[in-house]
This record gives structure tokens, C-alpha cells and sequence, in this order.
């Protein structure tokens, strides 16, 4: 090296760079820098997040406008956001780790350390009100201060602490003891953490320990600033230059002391960081997965783009569900016919039922519904598309006749996610057609009783008219015509009229007659006189028979009970029941039987003692019936049977034990 002297003026000049560079509190920056945080996602679709700027210098970017910040949401950019600058302050860590360079004095006996707690102290970093910054200090021997907001126990606890050990052997405990501390959860949303590592050189190869240090608070957004405690010959150190390294790695600065320099102000650490922008954004995310966002940010005529944010989110559809739906629905005629009913109806009540519906969010993000649809049986029957969207009013008045209805809800959300429910079964229970007409009656007695006056009276005289009792009235100028005579008769003029009355011989002559000796018909009478009344009606006709079960004791064959209509219900309260079954183990209304098709359908309607198909209890969706089936109505046994039976069911035999 002495035969070459521009290599040693090339490496003097780089060392005096170095040199420069380490001495300089603040690194050197070209261009501005913007991150921003991952984004709060505790109130989906309503996202949060925090935009931190700063200019070549490290200092803060204030007065930033929305139309300044262009925020990407996978890719696509979200049309509305706010921001809002806000001072939220900083969670600031001091690590401090002694060594043998912290005890050196000079001729005045004071340590370098001596002197670097004199410049910390002389700043102007605890004029700051309390409240402001969340503190911590953390040394080799432990946690001296944690979160506080106090600057006043700062300084007493800086004062406090003696390294007086110089035999310590500088490690990196200390420095991931303080990225914890800074890594707990802050007092305010949007504080920036902080860490301050005041440490002499590394004595062994923390290379890889550096390393993971630095991805673990570049991953938390954690800034790191060295401060080097070691003579000037240690400052161009290939170990000075990891710190270094670490700290730029960070977003943060290099200082390097050793006796002269002067101490950098705290605050100038502290109050680009105390500042940050609340970004506010609808999220359009209607998938779940991994999901990125980033920002652009103009300052001035440049353009700063901040790293990508990944984060996950765990979306699911809603799921609706019916609030205590009812099982069963009893329409029936009321005893007061209602205003809005006409005079001859008999309009069966209730005509519509309430139905609740709630809608919960299995991923834990409430939102906005854009939709919720009744479906009944499958099909279509009401929608909300406007609050409330948890009420649907069911109309009743399509079902007029027993059945199982099926219910069911469909939600959509306002990120276009759809959940349904599950089906759920109501029984319609609705009296017989008779009923409704003797309801009818009722309602209009005056109307009726005058039907039936008038009624009775024609009956009567077409009675009375048959039997002769009564003649219709000859017409002026008729002669009613001897018995047996098929000559019309002549209408006679007035003139003849009067000279017949006055001829004496045409004079009618009272003749005594005998009565006759013969025999008196037999009167007939008024039926046969209407004969149309003695046409017998023609018994309906049977689709299904109910065959009772006859016992040991029975002498004959019991009659079968027919099923002739599409609906039909068993029990022992006739008035409630079409087919009646008196026994005491069957209720007032037991079972019901519905035909559709080919298929019949038998279910039980809430009794004690069940009803049973081949020793099977019915479940409560029913179950169907099939030729030659046995049927028990609590204990009364019955063979269904029908008028073209087809094949019979298939006789599925269970051993009791797999071997058998």
C-alpha cells in the first residue's frame, strides 16, 4: 500500500465520508417516504387505516387533502375516502446496554456516558405536556420505566440509571426486550412506535441477530434509531456499519459519539413521528381470502407510492333464521263479521301472519341488507327490499283447506353475499265448508228468514195445487169443461151471456143426486205427486278406505270408513273431524290424510298417543301412504287400502344381530 498513493488517498476520502455520514444525526434521504398501516377491519365494510408522510428530511407532510391520496383496494381504485390529519403522539422506547466505552473518562473524571446523558437531558423533549407520548426506558438490569405518559418520570428515571458495570458485555437483549414493549398495543389509534438503542460496539457477530431484528420491526412498523457509544476509531467499524444498516433498514437515523459531538434534541426524534393521517374508506371486498391495498400519495409535483398491505379477511354470507315461527294455524270463521266484509261472505280469520326474521353475521362484520324474500312450499310469496327488512306479513287467504306448508327466507347483503334459512313446516288447520255457510246464515237472519218464509209459502201452494185443493181462477169469458171432455173451451159474448139469463128454460135446475155407492180412491200422495223428490242420490265416491282392524273377538267384519275427499281428518270430535274414531286413546283431532296425485300423505297433528304407519311412528313432515299399509290412530289399527291398488311396498327385514 505505501508504492500506491492514490489507493490510500481513494480510502482516506471514503473514510472521511463515512466519517461525515456517522457524525450526522440525520441520514441523508433523496426522496419522500409514505406508509401506511393495515387497515382496522373490526368494522367491515367500513375500513380505517393510517397514513404516515414524510419529506426527504424525515420531517412530517402536514395539510395533505383527499385528492391528494389515491387509494387502491386490490387493484381497484376506491371512489370515496376521507382523511384527516391527526397529533396522536408516539410510543417511544429508550434501550440502553453498557459496556466498557460508556466508563471511559477524561481529565475532569467524567464518563463518555456522563456526557451523552448531558446532552439528552439538555433537550428540549420534556417541555412536551404530559400525555402526549407513552415513555418506556428498559436497561440490562430490567425494565426501569414502562408506559408512561409522564416526561417528568422519564428524566428522573434517565438520572437514576448508572451503568456502572464495565465488565458488560454488549448484547442485543436489551434492543428485543424494547421492540416488544414498543410493539404493545397503544393508548391512541395512529401512534407511531419508536425505538431509541444506545449501545457501544458489538463485541461478537450480531449480523444474523440485526437481521431478524430489522424484519421484525420493518413487519411492525417499528423505527429503530442507533445511537453509538465508542471512541471515533470505531465509528468506520464493519459493526458500526450493521447498526447503520439497521437503523436505515428502519426508516430512522445513525449517530455515532464519542466525546465531542453534539447530542441530538429528543424532540427532533419525536415530532415528525407524533403526526399521522386517519384514512377512511368503504371497502367494495366481496370475497373472502387475502386482500391487498396500497396508496398514492402527490406531494407537490411527486409521486410516493407506500408498500402494499396484505391482510386477511374471513367473509361468510348471512344466515337468516325465523323467530319462533308458529307450528300450527287455525283459521276459523269469526262469530262478527268484520267492516270490510261483504254482506254475503264468511271470511275466514286470521288473513295474514307476522313473521320475525333475524339475520346474523357468522363472520363477525355487520352490514347493510339490500333484500330479504319469503319463500312458501318453494315458491315465491313476499320480498323487502326497504326496512323493515325483519317483518314479513304472510297472507293466509290462499289456503283454504288443510295442509303442511314449508317456510323459508333468503337474505342479501349490500356487498351482493346471499344466506338462507332453513325450511321450517306449519300446519294450516282450516274447518269444514259447512261451517262457513251456517256462519253465513247467521250473519244474515233477516234475509234468511225471509227466504225461508217465501220458500215454505211456494212449497205450499205446489202442494195445494197438486192435490188438488186448489184451482187456478177461470179468465172472464171461459167455461171450465165437463170431466172428461177434450173440447177446448169457447169464450161466450156478452149478449148470449145476458139471454141465457133470462130464458127460463136454460135456468139450471137443482137435481137431487145420490150418492154414489162407489169405493173412494185412495189419495196419492204429495211425494209421488213429485216425483223428481224420489230420485235417490248416488253415494261419492271413495278413493281410499280405511279398513278397520278386527280383533279375536269380532263376530263380523267391521265397515271400512271412506276417504272421499283430497283432505281429510281423523279424530273423535265430529265436529272438528271428518272421519270420527271413538276411542278414548284418540284426540278431539288426531291425524290428517292429504291426496295429491297418486301420492297420500298422512301426519300427525300433535297427539299424545301418535299415530303409526307399519309400527313406525309418523314424523312430524308425515309419511307416506302405499297399499295394504297398516295404520294406527293411537290404538285403533286400520289396513289402508285403495280402489286400484298397485304394487305393494317392498318388506325390508333387520336381523337384530349382525350375525343373524
Amino acid at each position: 500500500m505505501a508504492n500506491h498513493p492514490r489507493l490510500r488517498l481513494l480510502l482516506f476520502t471514503t473514510l472521511f465520508i463515512f466519517a461525515i455520514v456517522g457524525a450526522n444525526p440525520t441520514a441523508a434521504q433523496t426522496a419522500s417516504t409514505a406508509t401506511l398501516t393495515p387497515p382496522d377491519i373490526s368494522a367491515f365494510p367500513h375500513l380505517t387505516a393510517f397514513l404516515d408522510v414524510h419529506d426527504p428530511t424525515g420531517a412530517f407532510v402536514h395539510n395533505l387533502t383527499p385528492q391528494d391520496v389515491n387509494l387502491q383496494e386490490n387493484g381497484v381504485q376506491v371512489p370515496d375516502s376521507e382523511l384527516q390529519e391527526q397529533k396522536p403522539g408516539v410510543q417511544f422506547v429508550i434501550a440502553i446496554t453498557p459496556g466498557a466505552p460508556f466508563a471511559i473518562r477524561d481529565a475532569l473524571g467524567v464518563s463518555r456516558y456522563e456526557y451523552l446523558l448531558q446532552g439528552i437531558l439538555a433537550g428540549t423533549w420534556d417541555d412536551q405536556p404530559s400525555g402526549v407520548d407513552d415513555l418506556s426506558l428498559l436497561t440490562l438490569g430490567g425494565p426501569q420505566l414502562i408506559h408512561t405518559a409522564d416526561t417528568a418520570e422519564l428524566r428522573s428515571a434517565l438520572e437514576d440509571y448508572q451503568p456502572n458495570d464495565p465488565n458488560a458485555i454488549p448484547s442485543l437483549e436489551v434492543l428485543a426486550s424494547a421492540l416488544d414493549v414498543a410493539a404493545d398495543p397503544t393508548p391512541r389509534p395512529g401512534m407511531e412506535r419508536a425505538v431509541l438503542f444506545i449501545t457501544p460496539p458489538q463485541l461478537t457477530d450480531v449480523s444474523v441477530g440485526l437481521q431478524s431484528i430489522a424484519a421484525s420491526a420493518t413487519q411492525q412498523n417499528i423505527r429503530i434509531y442507533v445511537w453509538l457509544v465508542s471512541p471515533q476509531e470505531y465509528f468506520d467499524l464493519p459493526e458500526a456499519g450493521q447498526l447503520r444498516t439497521l437503523a436505515e433498514q428502519t426508516r430512522a437515523t445513525f449517530f455515532a459519539f464519542s466525546h465531542d459531538e453534539p447530542v441530538p434534541d429528543l424532540e427532533t426524534l419525536l415530532e415528525p413521528l407524533r403526526y399521522v393521517y386517519r384514512l377512511a374508506y368503504d371497502s367494495h371486498i366481496a370475497t373472502a381470502g387475502p386482500q391487498q391495498v396500497a396508496a398514492q400519495v402527490t406531494i407537490g409535483t411527486e409521486q410516493v407510492i407506500t408498500p402494499v398491505q396484505t391482510f386477511e379477511l374471513n367473509l361468510k354470507p348471512p344466515a337468516p333464521s325465523l323467530i319462533d315461527p308458529p307450528a300450527q294455524i287455525t283459521r276459523t270463521f269469526p262469530a262478527q263479521p268484520t267492516p270490510a266484509a261483504s254482506g254475503n261472505e264468511a271470511e275466514l280469520t286470521p288473513t295474514e301472519q307476522l313473521l320475525q326474521v333475524q339475520v346474523i353475521f357468522p363472520d363477525g362484520y355487520d352490514r347493510p341488507l339490500a333484500r330479504t324474500t319469503l319463500f312458501v312450499d318453494g315458491a315465491f310469496a313476499a320480498e323487502n327490499t326497504s326496512q323493515p327488512f325483519d317483518q314479513f306479513a304472510w297472507d293466509l287467504r290462499p289456503y283454504t283447506q288443510d295442509g303442511v306448508h314449508t317456510l323459508r327466507v333468503e337474505v342479501a347483503d349490500s356487498l351482493g353475499l346471499t344466506g338462507e334459512s332453513t325450511e321450517v313446516s306449519v300446519q294450516i288447520s282450516v274447518p269444514r265448508p259447512t261451517q262457513g255457510v251456517i256462519v253465513a246464515f247467521s250473519r244474515q237472519r233477516l234475509l234468511v228468514a225471509g227466504l225461508i218464509v217465501l220458500l215454505s209459502a211456494s212449497v205450499l201452494a205446489l202442494v195445494l195445487i197438486l192435490g188438488g185443493r186448489i184451482r187456478p181462477k177461470l179468465a172472464p169469458g171461459q167455461v171450465r169443461p165437463l170431466a172428461g171432455s177434450s173440447e177446448k173451451t169457447r169464450p161466450v159474448g156478452y149478449r148470449e151471456r145476458m139471454r141465457q139469463r133470462s130464458d127460463p128454460v136454460t135456468q139450471p135446475v137443482k137435481i137431487a143426486v145420490e150418492p154414489p155407492t162407489k169405493a173412494k180412491p185412495r189419495p196419492v200422495a204429495w211425494k209421488d205427486r213429485l216425483p223428481w223428490l224420489q230420485r235417490k242420490e248416488m253415494p261419492p265416491t271413495a278413493i281410499a278406505f280405511l279398513a278397520p282392524l278386527m280383533g279375536s273377538d269380532g263376530a263380523t267384519l267391521p265397515t271400512p270408513l271412506l276417504v272421499t275427499a283430497e283432505d281429510v281428518t281423523l279424530g273423535r270430535d265430529p265436529l272438528q273431524s271428518s272421519l270420527v274414531i271413538s276411542d278414548p286413546s284418540v284426540e278431539a283431532v288426531h291425524a290428517r290424510l292429504h291426496h295429491e296425485g297418486e301420492t297420500f300423505l298422512i301426519t300427525d297433528a300433535g297427539s299424545v298417543a301418535g299415530t303409526w304407519v307399519n309400527y313406525v311412528l309418523v314424523p312430524p313432515q308425515g309419511m307416506r301412504l302405499e297399499h295394504a299399509d297398516i295404520v294406527h290412530i293411537g290404538r285403533v289399527g286400520f289396513r289402508f287400502k285403495l280402489p286400484e291398488p298397485g304394487p305393494l311396498r317392498k318388506v325390508v327385514i333387520t336381523p337384530l344381530e349382525p350375525k343373524q
